[in-house]
């Protein structure tokens, strides 16, 4: 279970750079957590996307009929309070401080490219390259071998 930004779930539903990636996420995780406030900031990619000619009116329909009826049963509204404490404690926007909030309050990472989060929040804030990295309890360490010399061998 992971929280994920809205470019994050643009990643993965609209094609882009970042798509490959950002299919790599769901694969590793796919309950993907989220605020409310997606769907406006979603829409808003669609509609940005829509007059840029780079979907059509019916692709960005089906995109969000696809997407909502999935991330809509995953939606968690973080304490409007403590979003308000973090934009006060941290400057960033009340934007961010929704998905930020959300994953500090549940305790699991927010997979976001936005670089000022991570800086920001570190441990809780992480690329999609730093949640694909393996954690380090993944990777497999040997101890160094014991050598002994055999006895009558020189």
């Amino acid at each position: 279970m992971i929280v994920v930004d809205s470019n994050i779930i643009a990643a993965r539903n609209l094609t882009s750079v970042l798509t490959p990636q950002a299919k790599r996420v769901e694969h590793k995780d796919p309950v993907w957590i989220v605020p409310c406030l997606w769907r406006y900031e979603f829409q808003n990619i669609l509609a940005t996307a829509m007059k840029a000619e780079q979907i059509t009116l019916e692709q960005a329909i089906n995109v969000w009929q696809k997407v909502s009826g999935i991330l809509i049963e995953n939606e968690s509204e973080p304490l409007a309070a403590r979003v308000i404490e973090l934009v006060a404690h941290y400057g960033i926007t009340a934007y961010d401080g929704q998905f930020i909030t959300l994953a500090m309050d549940m305790r699991i990472l927010c997979v976001t490219e936005d670089r000022e989060l991570q800086g920001k929040f570190p441990g809780i804030a992480v690329s999609m390259e730093g949640f694909l990295e393996p954690a380090p309890a993944d990777r497999v360490h040997e101890g160094r071998a014991a050598y002994r010399r055999r006895k009558g061998r020189r």
